[in-house]
């Protein structure tokens, strides 16, 4: 006996999309603000990347620490269950990571920069693959490839330039995300005050 997932009928459907509508009409304020003091967090990121660098690696490190002391607990209230000495060892050596990143912030900076850096690179070869993957079925897969590229370069840009890039590229990648999600959440909220639930259906 095979179960099928539910899937919606377009009358459904209509009607959660009205749902969300509604709800984004209600509460478009709500938003707005929210994406207006996401744009302004972004450019005062951009304008001290380095501040913004620091307070995300100190951020990163009470987080890590915060998680190993959760591990610790959980592994001791589970002696009794498999992988407990494995489980406990991992969650010490993540609380010993945070605080060396709380004790010198600027290996944490450049551990953030690897990270970062790696995180373009897979990005761009996965970009890549993907362009392959739909060149015979679209004409736009240049778009794809562009994207890549630009990936890829931003990954060898901020290794090549370490450890000096550890100063400013997680503030400056940090703040252009912000600003681009707030106008974005903004933008969608400005949407949402002007076209009615009741409008497009």
């Amino acid at each position: 006996m095979s179960i099928e997932p539910d899937r919606l009928t377009p009358s459904k459907r209509q009607e959660a999309v009205a749902a969300v509508r509604r709800y984004l009409h209600d509460h478009w304020k709500f938003y707005a603000f929210q994406g207006g003091l996401m744009i302004v967090v972004g450019f005062l990121a951009l304008l001290a990347p380095f501040a913004a660098t620091l307070a995300t690696t100190l951020f990163f490190g009470w987080l890590l620490i915060f998680a190993g002391v959760i591990g610790i607990i959980a592994a001791f209230r589970s002696k009794e269950a498999p992988g407990f000495w494995s489980n406990l060892l991992l969650s010490v050596l993540t609380v010993i990571l945070g605080s060396i990143i709380l004790f010198d912030p600027l290996a944490g900076t450049v551990t953030l920069t690897w990270v970062l850096a790696l995180y373009f690179l897979l990005s761009g070869v996965f970009n890549l693959a993907i362009a392959r993957a739909v060149s015979l079925s679209t004409g736009r897969f240049w778009l794809v490839v562009v994207s890549g590229i630009v990936d890829i370069a931003l990954a060898l840009i901020l290794i090549l330039g370490l450890p000096e890039t550890a100063i400013w590229a997680v503030g400056v990648f940090l703040g252009i995300s912000f600003i681009t999600s707030g106008f974005g959440l903004l933008f969608t909220a400005l949407d949402a005050r002007n076209n009615s639930p009741g409008e497009r259906g």
